[in-house]
């Protein structure tokens, strides 16, 4: 049997991006992810929720699932209006990279000077 701990922070998480994104109605937010308002205050009181409610809840309230789940970086980390494309398949690359080589390219950026934006 797999014990799980309870994870209140992840329920303060939960009210935060609620708040911040304007879901002051727990049964609203609760049928537009099709659950049972009981599921959503299980979750806001710390309880174990499906990688697939996490994805949803996530993908609703427009936060990183990285912060959501974990408390991992902030809840805007890695959306795309947040990085241009390029960023993103700097990211992208760089994460299927070995980490001796995003280390060098890491070396790398902070030794080339900042040039001027020549782009008007």
């Amino acid at each position: 049997m797999v014990s799980y701990k309870i994870d209140r922070d992840r329920g303060k998480r939960i009210d935060q991006a609620m708040n911040e994104k304007g879901h002051r109605k727990a049964m609203a937010l609760a049928a537009e992810l099709s659950i049972s308002p009981a599921a959503l205050t299980k979750w806001k009181q710390g309880h174990a929720m499906s990688l697939e409610n996490a994805c949803s809840l996530a993908n609703v309230l427009n936060v990183s699932l990285d912060w959501l789940v974990l408390g991992r970086n902030s809840p805007e980390w890695l959306q795309l209006n947040q990085l241009n494309s390029q960023e993103v398949d700097l990211i992208t690359n760089l994460r299927s990279r070995p980490a001796h080589i995003a280390r060098l390219f890491l070396a790398l950026v902070a030794e080339i000077p900042k040039l001027p934006d020549v782009r008007k």
